[in-house]
């Protein structure tokens, strides 16, 4: 879901402090008030767009995907979700925070007072950098943000990965040798060094594991040592994620998953196929359904009109009754009037309702929106270790990293809302039902149930979903298009904006049945 661009009221109390601050002091000693030089750029301004827009990046990427997961629903063919104007934003975004990170490596120079804004500014390039190759397999790199060089090169996915390891390195040990001070506002971690240092080894794990099919050996090798380091993400308190605020217009602060939803009602359809698991496939309900979904009235679709797939043997699911009003992938049919019945997002990850008042949203008593957008939690790294353990042999035992991550991620949401805490009984109900299929699985449905837990674990967020997908072909519980949208894409094409302004004859552009450098499974791999 293509998030709606808000301004977050960090960035306003930002860009008031710089501009009543900075501007107003130096104004009698410029020629130019309106065009700042690098002395009078402030860092902590700098790093926090930065930090802006590496949230801003994360989640436009995840609403670029989400749909070819079915994470969200859509009626629209897979060609026009992959489309030369798709990621124009995300372009356009990448290198003006290129240019930020260039400005920021300027001011750090010499001064040690910056070591920590540059080492946590090196470990965002780097994600930056990694997001973009990991949908488009290539970007511009060595060559970018020169004013020099008007029309630069594309380098490719593979030494773009290899530039960013070494990046990701680079600002770890930046921040293991400042001393340095905090950031004066650490959106993420609140200037806590240590962190940066445990998100970027987990996003090294990331990496490893996305490269493992032509990597085998060097991403075994990798990752032993960074289990064996031990210093990755491994607790709900050292996640790295975004808290949003409760403030609404005109400054406003709240998720935009709850000011779609919550404020003239409801705009987007939950995925039937995962409701419908969540709620029937083990033998108590995902402790998590009711943090997910919020179902604004209890009944269901009284006719064609409320239900336009009503009777269509096409159709999977149409509706899965008790209220839970979604949506079937690929249903092309109109909206009805169904914004205050349908089921919406619910307490994790937007703060939103939790799902027992069955009112409609606007008079719901919820959470006020200061929900989170999660980057890299403790549980993904749990099922990236299993994942690992399982395919590559690394270090641990799969089952073990597998109920560490199912549990680490239950815990976390219904911390969102304490009161609806469904009991220990029913966690463990669910955590034994997963287990005990697992045990029975072959080491194909073992990676089939791993990554279908990783998959439900990530609702909030659906690049690595989509990473996976494309990596394993699973979890393969992902229902078919009701009807057919076309292959499904396997990277994306260059934006039009930078092709337009690019006229490099190397710089071709892609079909979106290419495929990464990373995934070298055959074409028609996934659908």
């Amino acid at each position: 879901m293509k998030k709606v661009f808000i301004k977050s009221f960090f960035l306003f109390s930002i860009m008031f402090a710089f501009i009543s601050c900075e501007t107003l002091e130096l104004e009698p000693n410029i020629e130019n008030p309106n065009a700042l030089g690098l002395s009078s750029a402030d860092p902590n301004f700098i790093l926090n767009t930065m930090q802006l827009n590496l949230r801003d990046q994360s989640e436009d990427m995840s609403g670029t995907v989400d749909q070819a997961v079915r994470l969200s629903v859509t009626g629209a063919t897979y060609n026009a979700q992959a489309g030369v104007t798709v990621l124009n934003g995300e372009w356009t975004r990448l290198y003006g925070f290129n240019q930020d990170f260039i400005t920021l490596e300027t001011l750090a120079t010499g001064n040690d007072d910056l070591g920590v804004h540059l080492g946590m500014a090196q470990i965002m390039k780097a994600a930056m950098f990694v997001y973009m190759v990991d949908l488009t397999d290539g970007a511009v790199f060595t060559e970018a943000n020169n004013p020099e060089i008007r029309n630069p090169n594309v380098d490719t996915g593979e030494s773009i990965y290899t530039a960013m390891y070494a990046l990701l390195d680079e600002g770890i040990q930046t921040l293991e040798n400042t001393a340095g001070p905090a950031p004066t506002n650490d959106l993420f971690f609140g200037g806590d060094k240590n962190a940066w240092i445990r998100f970027a080894n987990s996003f090294k794990l990331k990496m490893r594991l996305t490269t493992r099919l032509v990597t085998a050996a060097e991403s075994t090798t990798a990752i032993n040592a960074l289990i064996a380091d031990g210093n990755l993400i491994d607790s709900n308190s050292e996640d790295m994620e975004f808290r949003y605020g409760v403030s609404g217009p005109p400054f406003e602060s709240r998720h935009p998953f709850f000011t779609a939803n919550y404020i003239t009602g409801g705009a987007n359809y939950m995925p039937n196929f995962l409701m419908s698991h969540m709620r029937d496939a083990n033998s108590v309900e995902d402790p998590r359904m009711k943090y997910y979904f919020y179902r604004q009235t209890t009944r269901d679709p009284r006719n064609a009109a409320e239900l336009p797939c009503a009777g269509d043997s096409r159709y999977p699911f149409c509706n899965i009754g008790q209220g839970y009003w979604g949506r079937d992938h690929g249903d092309p049919n109109s909206i009805p009037n169904d914004r205050n019945l349908r089921t919406v997002f619910g307490v994790y990850p937007a703060a939103g309702a939790f799902d027992d008042q069955f009112a409609d949203v606007v008079d719901s008593e919820n959470l006020g929106g200061n929900g989170i957008h999660p980057v890299m939690l403790s549980s993904w790294v749990q099922f990236m270790l299993a994942e690992s353990a399982l395919t590559l042999g690394t270090t641990g035992d799969a089952a073990t990293y597998l109920e560490n991550g199912i549990r680490q991620h239950i815990a976390k949401v219904i911390g969102f809302y304490p009161a609806g805490d469904p009991g220990s009984a029913d966690v463990d109900a669910y955590v034994a039902d997963v287990l005990a299929e697992y045990t029975a699985a072959d080491p194909s449905g073992k990676l089939d149930i791993i990554t279908r837990e990783w998959y439900i674990s990530s609702w909030g967020n659906a690049i690595e979903p989509f990473n996976t997908y494309r990596r394993t072909g699973f979890p393969s519980f992902i229902v078919d298009p009701v009807f057919d949208l076309g292959p499904i894409m396997r990277s994306f094409l260059y934006p039009e904006n930078e092709r337009t302004a690019n006229s490099n004859p190397n710089f071709e552009q892609r079909n979106n049945q290419d495929q990464v450098f990373w995934d070298n499974n055959p074409a028609g791999f996934i659908n």
